[in-house]
């Protein structure tokens, strides 16, 4: 099936971040009933824009029609409803209001809630369907198969034997030089120590290997704010300012500011080589009014649609399912499969 209103749904509620689940709270029907008029009332506090405008009864009704929809869908292809985390997206939405979902890279991995998910257990084969995975809850689908997202291998620590083919523990390497018949994980190197050329030229966390001299490659500290960087690499929130003679690590451009690198802040982006706030993550839930030429909304009268026909009288509204396409713009975000 192709991306649309429904898959909106599904993908946008994945994005944000919603944990800790249980089996009870809204049903299906209540879901469609919430769902719209908490995205409605947030797409008109946020301004979202649209090629053809909004209109908020036009939005409530979309968002209803597909949420049933997707009801339908969904429980013929065997997955199953968890109001809780239902309740969880409904909240989560108002609480981000015109926000987007920031990635903390520090955060503890916590296990996804998911508003519909399905029977297969750990190990067993996955797919997508209409915007979710079939996994079961807490679960996510990785590469076709079912996995929980927080398990990680219990890899050889510095000091225990070790294949150099699969690794060690973080911040560690297999040493397959120094023993190669009994190889033994090693810490990576730290400042001033040579960089392990096998592993193109590795460092501690943190660290660059300094190639200036191609004959004595060793591990160094990213260059701070003002310092040259000659190797193109920063420390955490800079970046390395080519256009600078020579190159400097500077700060990157805030809200409003000139981007002619195409960087900026966090979550900012860049448009036009200036950095403008991100769109809000809300906007995404709806596709605005169809932008065919042929609808306008006449300002002078109470925001009613005139010159095209909507189909919610007749029961012929569409939902979008077949024509797809939409692109949520966000990065590093997986529904399974």
């Amino acid at each position: 099936m192709n991306t649309s209103i429904v898959g909106r749904i599904a993908v946008l509620g994945v994005s944000l971040g919603l944990f800790a689940c249980k089996d009870d709270g809204i049903d299906t029907n209540q879901y469609a009933d919430a769902l719209p008029s908490t995205v409605c009332d947030a797409v008109v506090e946020c301004n979202c824009e649209y090629p053809g405008g909004a209109l908020y009864d036009h939005c409530v009704a979309q968002l209803e029609v597909s949420a049933k929809t997707l009801a339908e869908l969904n429980g013929v292809d065997g997955l199953q409803f968890d109001g809780e985390c239902a309740q969880k997206e409904i909240d989560a939405i108002g609480s981000l209001g015109c926000g987007v979902p920031v990635f903390d890279p520090e955060a503890k991995c916590k296990a996804p809630c998911k508003v519909w998910h399905g029977p297969m257990d750990e190990g067993g084969t996955c797919t997508s369907i209409n915007g979710y995975d079939n996994c079961k809850q807490g679960m996510t689908c990785d590469e076709g198969v079912c996995v929980h997202p927080c398990d990680e291998a219990d890899l050889p620590k510095v000091g225990e034997p070790c294949a150099p083919e699969f690794g060690c523990d973080e911040n560690a390497w297999c040493d397959a030089e120094t023993a190669p018949l009994f190889p033994v994980c090693a810490a990576l190197p730290g400042i001033g120590q040579p960089c392990v050329e096998s592993l193109g030229y590795a460092c501690a966390e943190d660290l660059m290997c300094d190639t200036s001299d191609p004959g004595t490659p060793v591990c160094a500290a990213l260059p701070g704010l003002g310092e040259e960087c000659p190797l193109g690499a920063c420390s955490d929130d800079l970046f390395c300012d080519v256009t600078a003679a020579p190159p400097v690590c500077s700060v990157l451009p805030a809200l409003g500011e000139a981007c002619p690198l195409g960087l900026c802040a966090a979550p900012n982006s860049c448009e036009d080589e200036v950095c403008v706030a991100p769109r809000a993550s809300v906007c995404g839930y709806y596709s605005g009014v169809p932008d065919d030429g042929m609808t306008t909304i006449d300002p002078g009268t109470d925001g009613s649609l005139t010159g095209v026909d909507t189909g919610l009288e007749t029961g012929g509204f569409d939902t979008g399912l077949d024509t797809g396409g939409f692109d949520t713009g966000l990065e590093g975000g997986s529904t399974g499969g």
